[in-house]
This record gives C-alpha cells, sequence and structure tokens, in this order.
C-alpha cells in the first residue's frame, strides 16, 4: 500500500538547499538529496541535522550511525515488518540510500523503507504491531 502524502503544513516549507547540514521544519525529499549531494562529488548523506522535517520518499533509507528521537517512522499499514527491507547479502546493499552520523528529531517520513544492520532493524521492528 502507498502512503498518502498530505499537503505541506503551513509551519512548514520545501527544502530548497539541498546541500544544507540542517534542515528545521522543511520538507525534504530523501532521494533529491542524495543526487544533489553524488552530483556534488559525494558518497552519501553524512552529518546532516533535521528537526521537526518530513522526510519523503519513494525511497530505501540505509542508515549508518544516525541518531532518531522522537521520530514517526511512517505507516506501516498495520504491520511494522512492511517497512523493513532485510539485506540478503551481508557485505552490501544496492540501491539504498546511505545517511551517515545524521540526527532526525521530531521527525515524520512518508514513503520510507529501512534497510541495513540487524541491531537497527531489529529497533525498527520493536516499535510496532506485526500482523
Amino acid at each position: 500500500m502507498t502512503e498518502i502524502y498530505a499537503p505541506i503544513p503551513d509551519a512548514m516549507s520545501r527544502a530548497d538547499d539541498l546541500l544544507a547540514t540542517s534542515y528545521d521544519l522543511k520538507v525534504v525529499s530523501l532521494v533529491d538529496l542524495a543526487r544533489a549531494r553524488m552530483t556534488a562529488g559525494k558518497t552519501l548523506i553524512t552529518g546532516v541535522t533535521f528537526t521537526n522535517c518530513r522526510i519523503e520518499g519513494p525511497a530505501v533509507m540505509l542508515p549508518l550511525g544516525c541518531h532518531f528521537q522522537n521520530s514517526d517512522f511512517g505507516n506501516p499499514s498495520g504491520d511494522i515488518r512492511n517497512l523493513v527491507l532485510k539485506p540478503a547479502s551481508p557485505s552490501a546493499v544496492i540501491g539504498a540510500i546511505p545517511v551517515d552520523n545524521c540526527t532526525f528529531t521530531g521527525c515524520q517520513f512518508v514513503g520510507i523503507g529501512y534497510t541495513g544492520a540487524d541491531a537497527f532493524l531489529d529497533q525498527i521492528l520493536a516499535l510496532g504491531p506485526t500482523q
């Protein structure tokens, strides 16, 4: 099931500087953020602080050393496992967007799936119900 992208809340605006190191009350497309950084010669999104933002997909995020506080990981359509994609390979994940050493405080994720280390995925799975 696809999530519904609600209109941008009045307090927020769409991020226009996709190379910024911090965002507050912004709507940010994870794909656009990754593309802007790749165009600038970077291989991942790193060291960015997101506060009270809406992070939009569709995308699969590969968090590496990130911190999440008071954030909504998205609508799992009744089963938290719908947000998690476990890697089949122990050494690499192709196609996921690597996000390293970023902080997400009070953020809402829409249309985002998560992949990565078992310890991280287990934390996501512990957040909600399964069917």
